[in-house]
Protein backbone atom coordinates (compact mmCIF):
# COMPACT_ATOMS: atom_id res chain seq x y z
CA UNK A 1 0.00 0.00 0.00
CA UNK A 2 1.62 3.07 -1.49
CA UNK A 3 0.15 6.28 0.40
CA UNK A 4 1.72 9.72 -1.16
CA UNK A 5 1.90 12.61 -0.24
CA UNK A 6 0.13 15.00 -3.00
CA UNK A 7 0.65 18.75 -1.52
CA UNK A 8 -0.55 21.21 1.38
CA UNK A 9 -3.57 23.21 0.18
CA UNK A 10 -5.30 25.57 2.66
CA UNK A 11 -3.72 24.30 5.64
CA UNK A 12 -4.94 20.72 5.02
CA UNK A 13 -2.03 18.25 3.89
CA UNK A 14 -3.48 15.82 1.10
CA UNK A 15 -2.41 12.49 0.88
CA UNK A 16 -3.46 9.92 -1.94
CA UNK A 17 -3.58 6.04 -2.08
CA UNK A 18 -4.89 4.13 -4.99
CA UNK A 19 -6.36 1.24 -3.31
CA UNK A 20 -6.64 0.67 1.04
CA UNK A 21 -9.19 -1.32 2.89
CA UNK A 22 -10.92 1.62 4.79
CA UNK A 23 -9.47 5.46 5.25
CA UNK A 24 -11.07 5.45 8.46
CA UNK A 25 -9.57 2.34 10.02
CA UNK A 26 -5.97 3.69 8.64
CA UNK A 27 -6.11 7.37 10.41
CA UNK A 28 -7.76 5.62 13.56
CA UNK A 29 -4.29 3.54 13.37
CA UNK A 30 -2.22 5.60 12.37
CA UNK A 31 -2.87 9.21 13.87
CA UNK A 32 -0.34 9.78 15.80
CA UNK A 33 2.09 9.67 12.84
CA UNK A 34 0.01 12.45 10.82
CA UNK A 35 -0.67 16.32 11.54
CA UNK A 36 -4.10 17.90 12.59
CA UNK A 37 -5.66 18.45 9.01
CA UNK A 38 -4.45 15.61 7.26
CA UNK A 39 -6.69 14.40 4.45
CA UNK A 40 -6.44 10.51 3.20
CA UNK A 41 -8.03 10.21 -0.34
CA UNK A 42 -8.52 7.05 -1.81
CA UNK A 43 -9.21 6.13 -5.29
CA UNK A 44 -10.47 2.62 -4.51
CA UNK A 45 -11.72 1.34 -0.67
CA UNK A 46 -11.99 -2.60 -0.54
CA UNK A 47 -13.82 -2.67 2.99
CA UNK A 48 -14.86 0.80 3.73
CA UNK A 49 -17.28 0.91 6.55
CA UNK A 50 -20.75 3.05 7.42
CA UNK A 51 -22.80 3.42 10.68
CA UNK A 52 -23.64 0.01 12.32
CA UNK A 53 -20.38 -1.24 10.24
CA UNK A 54 -22.19 -1.53 7.21
CA UNK A 55 -19.59 -2.54 4.69
CA UNK A 56 -19.30 0.12 2.05
CA UNK A 57 -16.80 -1.10 -0.96
CA UNK A 58 -15.73 2.29 -3.72
CA UNK A 59 -13.91 2.83 -7.07
CA UNK A 60 -14.46 5.69 -8.74
CA UNK A 61 -16.27 7.74 -6.17
CA UNK A 62 -14.54 10.13 -4.17
CA UNK A 63 -13.93 8.67 -1.17
CA UNK A 64 -11.46 10.52 1.86
CA UNK A 65 -11.23 10.79 5.56
CA UNK A 66 -9.84 13.74 7.46
CA UNK A 67 -7.77 13.88 10.55
CA UNK A 68 -8.80 16.66 13.03
CA UNK A 69 -6.78 16.97 16.35
CA UNK A 70 -8.95 19.73 17.03
CA UNK A 71 -12.62 19.53 18.68
CA UNK A 72 -15.26 20.07 16.12
CA UNK A 73 -19.21 19.54 16.01
CA UNK A 74 -18.75 17.12 13.04
CA UNK A 75 -22.06 15.50 12.95
CA UNK A 76 -23.35 19.08 11.99
CA UNK A 77 -21.05 20.73 10.14
CA UNK A 78 -19.85 17.75 7.90
CA UNK A 79 -23.31 16.91 6.14
CA UNK A 80 -23.92 20.78 6.16
CA UNK A 81 -20.80 21.14 4.28
CA UNK A 82 -20.96 18.83 1.38
CA UNK A 83 -24.57 20.39 0.93
CA UNK A 84 -23.13 23.75 0.41
CA UNK A 85 -19.99 22.49 -2.10
CA UNK A 86 -22.46 21.02 -4.13
CA UNK A 87 -24.76 24.03 -4.03
CA UNK A 88 -22.14 25.42 -6.08
CA UNK A 89 -22.39 22.80 -8.48
CA UNK A 90 -25.81 23.29 -8.66
CA UNK A 91 -27.33 20.47 -6.93
CA UNK A 92 -29.76 20.91 -4.34
CA UNK A 93 -29.40 17.92 -1.96
CA UNK A 94 -30.60 17.13 1.45
CA UNK A 95 -29.37 15.68 4.66
CA UNK A 96 -30.76 12.81 6.11
CA UNK A 97 -30.04 12.41 9.70
CA UNK A 98 -27.91 12.49 10.70
CA UNK A 99 -25.59 11.93 8.27
CA UNK A 100 -26.86 10.57 4.71
CA UNK A 101 -26.85 12.88 1.51
CA UNK A 102 -29.88 12.66 -0.57
CA UNK A 103 -30.66 13.74 -4.08
CA UNK A 104 -34.05 13.09 -5.67
CA UNK A 105 -34.96 10.68 -3.53
CA UNK A 106 -31.50 8.18 -3.77
CA UNK A 107 -28.55 8.28 -1.44
CA UNK A 108 -25.39 10.69 -2.63
CA UNK A 109 -23.33 10.72 -0.09
CA UNK A 110 -22.37 8.63 3.64
CA UNK A 111 -20.50 10.17 6.32
CA UNK A 112 -18.58 8.39 9.33
CA UNK A 113 -17.20 10.31 12.43
CA UNK A 114 -15.14 7.84 14.40
CA UNK A 115 -14.29 10.30 17.76
CA UNK A 116 -10.40 8.83 19.65
CA UNK A 117 -10.33 9.71 23.32
CA UNK A 118 -7.65 8.82 25.73
CA UNK A 119 -8.41 10.40 29.20
CA UNK A 120 -10.09 13.21 27.05
CA UNK A 121 -10.49 14.23 23.38
CA UNK A 122 -7.45 13.61 20.95
CA UNK A 123 -9.13 13.39 17.55
CA UNK A 124 -11.82 12.92 15.23
CA UNK A 125 -11.59 10.98 11.82
CA UNK A 126 -14.27 11.84 9.47
CA UNK A 127 -14.60 9.49 6.28
CA UNK A 128 -16.53 11.18 3.63
CA UNK A 129 -17.98 9.06 0.51
CA UNK A 130 -19.73 10.49 -2.33
CA UNK A 131 -20.72 8.76 -5.12
CA UNK A 132 -19.26 10.07 -8.23
CA UNK A 133 -21.37 6.48 -10.09
CA UNK A 134 -25.12 5.41 -9.87
CA UNK A 135 -25.80 2.19 -8.02
CA UNK A 136 -29.90 1.47 -8.57
CA UNK A 137 -29.84 -1.54 -6.63
CA UNK A 138 -28.44 -0.06 -3.88
CA UNK A 139 -30.86 3.75 -4.31
CA UNK A 140 -27.92 5.09 -4.89
CA UNK A 141 -27.23 8.22 -7.46
CA UNK A 142 -24.00 9.27 -8.53
CA UNK A 143 -23.24 13.31 -9.74
CA UNK A 144 -19.72 12.61 -12.31
CA UNK A 145 -22.01 14.10 -15.45
CA UNK A 146 -21.92 16.94 -13.06
CA UNK A 147 -18.59 17.17 -11.28
CA UNK A 148 -15.44 15.75 -12.80
CA UNK A 149 -12.87 17.39 -10.58
CA UNK A 150 -12.76 14.87 -7.57
CA UNK A 151 -10.21 16.59 -5.55
CA UNK A 152 -11.87 20.24 -6.48
CA UNK A 153 -14.87 19.11 -4.85
CA UNK A 154 -13.26 17.74 -2.01
CA UNK A 155 -11.51 20.67 -1.17
CA UNK A 156 -14.59 22.35 -1.66
CA UNK A 157 -16.22 20.36 1.17
CA UNK A 158 -13.37 20.84 3.74
CA UNK A 159 -12.88 24.85 2.54
CA UNK A 160 -16.86 24.92 3.86
CA UNK A 161 -15.88 22.87 6.79
CA UNK A 162 -13.39 25.20 7.98
CA UNK A 163 -15.59 28.24 7.17
CA UNK A 164 -18.82 27.15 8.76
CA UNK A 165 -16.52 25.73 11.99
CA UNK A 166 -16.14 29.64 12.90
CA UNK A 167 -19.57 30.93 12.38
CA UNK A 168 -21.92 31.34 15.55
CA UNK A 169 -22.99 27.76 16.38
CA UNK A 170 -26.97 28.66 16.63
CA UNK A 171 -26.57 29.96 12.93
CA UNK A 172 -24.60 26.67 11.80
CA UNK A 173 -27.83 24.48 13.15
CA UNK A 174 -30.15 26.93 11.59
CA UNK A 175 -28.32 26.35 8.29
CA UNK A 176 -28.82 22.73 9.20
CA UNK A 177 -32.37 22.41 9.75
CA UNK A 178 -33.11 24.28 6.87
CA UNK A 179 -31.31 21.65 4.07
CA UNK A 180 -32.97 18.29 6.63
CA UNK A 181 -35.49 16.41 4.88
CA UNK A 182 -36.35 14.47 8.53
CA UNK A 183 -38.23 17.30 9.94
CA UNK A 184 -41.93 16.94 10.11
CA UNK A 185 -41.49 13.09 8.87
CA UNK A 186 -43.00 10.82 10.87
CA UNK A 187 -40.98 8.08 12.64
CA UNK A 188 -41.97 5.25 15.14
CA UNK A 189 -39.26 4.80 18.34
CA UNK A 190 -39.72 2.20 20.76
CA UNK A 191 -43.39 0.85 19.81
CA UNK A 192 -44.89 4.58 19.49
CA UNK A 193 -45.31 7.17 16.67
CA UNK A 194 -44.10 10.71 16.59
CA UNK A 195 -43.05 13.46 14.65
CA UNK A 196 -40.00 14.84 14.04
CA UNK A 197 -40.26 18.12 15.81
CA UNK A 198 -36.11 19.32 15.31
CA UNK A 199 -32.94 19.07 15.63
CA UNK A 200 -30.85 20.56 18.78
CA UNK A 201 -27.75 22.07 18.60
CA UNK A 202 -25.82 18.85 19.60
CA UNK A 203 -27.62 17.11 16.44
CA UNK A 204 -30.05 15.19 18.74
CA UNK A 205 -33.08 14.61 17.31
CA UNK A 206 -36.58 15.60 18.91
CA UNK A 207 -39.10 13.95 18.58
CA UNK A 208 -43.21 14.62 19.84
CA UNK A 209 -46.29 12.94 19.79
CA UNK A 210 -49.71 13.74 22.05
CA UNK A 211 -48.12 12.48 24.75
CA UNK A 212 -44.54 13.44 25.36
CA UNK A 213 -41.55 14.91 24.05
CA UNK A 214 -37.98 13.37 23.47
CA UNK A 215 -34.42 13.90 22.20
CA UNK A 216 -33.43 11.02 20.70
CA UNK A 217 -29.02 10.23 19.67
CA UNK A 218 -27.45 8.83 16.84
CA UNK A 219 -26.48 5.66 19.03
CA UNK A 220 -30.53 4.83 19.65
CA UNK A 221 -32.36 4.96 16.40
CA UNK A 222 -31.79 4.39 13.27
CA UNK A 223 -33.78 6.29 10.53
CA UNK A 224 -33.66 4.03 7.84
CA UNK A 225 -36.03 1.84 9.74
CA UNK A 226 -38.13 4.15 11.72
CA UNK A 227 -39.24 6.22 9.12
CA UNK A 228 -42.63 5.27 8.26
CA UNK A 229 -42.85 7.41 5.44
CA UNK A 230 -39.78 5.94 3.45
CA UNK A 231 -39.64 8.30 0.52
CA UNK A 232 -36.13 10.32 1.09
Amino acid sequence: MDIKYIREDDGFKIYQVDSIPSTNSYLKTEYNNYEDNTILWALEQTDGRGRYDRRWESKGDLTFSVLFKEKYNTAILTPLSIILALADYGISAKIKWPNDIYLHGSKLAGILVEDIYRDGFIASIVGVGINMNDYPGLNGIGIKEFITDMEALMMKVLNYFKYLAKLNPHTVINMYREYSNVIDRRITYQGSEYLVKDIDKEGHLVITNDNETKTVSTDEISLKDALIDFGY
